[in-house]
């Protein structure tokens, strides 16, 4: 529906009645300024800009919509340039436009969010992976190092029960690490008649390395190291 601009029209009313009005001031009640002819000429735009203006405005009693006008330089009126309609239409386009970019980059998040779902559930089921490589691997040292000590523990119940002098004979020609760590697991009343029966010289150094608080007891022997040790089975 056209809006119509009721001020410029009550402008433009007044401003013919005005000009009617003065022009009757100035040539008296016949509205003449010399003559017929000159009250006619300069009556007859104003009463017809008058005209044009009252009849742009809707009638009360039909309701009619109406017709804006504008009063030009000359006094004519011409109808009013209404772009309503096509300003409508620019404005639902511009809208349309912004919803379709809206609905594209609500599209695109919604990719990048499943793509960075896919990337956490990937990284979950690697951390499990790793957790159960690492339990696996843990389990296994656990089991290397319960077997390494267990077969330790028999080396040193077999020296034990040996005879001393057997014994010694093998702990002067043994690797010094090992040595201190037999001697330290070994009961002393066992390894005394042991060291009694060793060269001096490796008894003397056991005995200095056993008294020590850092002794060389780092070494611990491997399955492959305690392979080499001697197997001998005493009385």
């Amino acid at each position: 529906m056209k809006q119509i601009r009721l001020l410029p029209v009550v402008v433009v009313a007044a401003s013919a009645l005005l000009g009617l009005k003065a022009v009757g001031l100035v040539t008296g009640a016949g509205y003449t300024l010399g003559g017929a002819n000159v009250a006619f000429a300069v009556d007859a735009p104003l009463e017809a800009a008058a005209e044009a203006v009252f009849a742009a405005v809707p009638d009360a009693e039909t309701g009619g919509a109406g017709n804006i006008f504008e009063v030009t330089a000359t006094g004519d009126a011409v109808p009013f340039a209404a772009d309503d309609e096509a300003t409508g239409d620019i404005i639902l386009q511009r809208l349309a436009e912004r919803r379709a970019e809206l609905d594209a980059f609500a599209a695109e998040l919604e990719t990048r969010l499943a793509v960075i779902e896919a990337a956490e559930l990937r990284i979950a089921e690697r951390m499990a992976e790793l957790d159960a490589l690492e339990a696996s691997v843990n389990a296994g040292v656990d089991a290397r190092e319960t077997q390494e000590a267990e077969q330790f523990a028999a080396l040193v119940s077999m020296y034990e029960n040996m005879r001393p002098a057997d014994a010694a004979t093998i702990f002067n020609d043994l690797e010094t690490g090992v040595l201190v760590r037999v001697g330290r697991e070994m009961n002393p009343r066992k390894l005394g008649p042991i060291m009694a029966k060793m060269l001096p010289v490796k008894a003397q150094e056991l005995t200095v390395l056993l008294a020590q608080s850092d002794a060389p007891d780092l070494f611990r022997p491997g399955v492959d190291e305690m392979a080499e040790l001697p197997q001998i089975i005493g009385q």
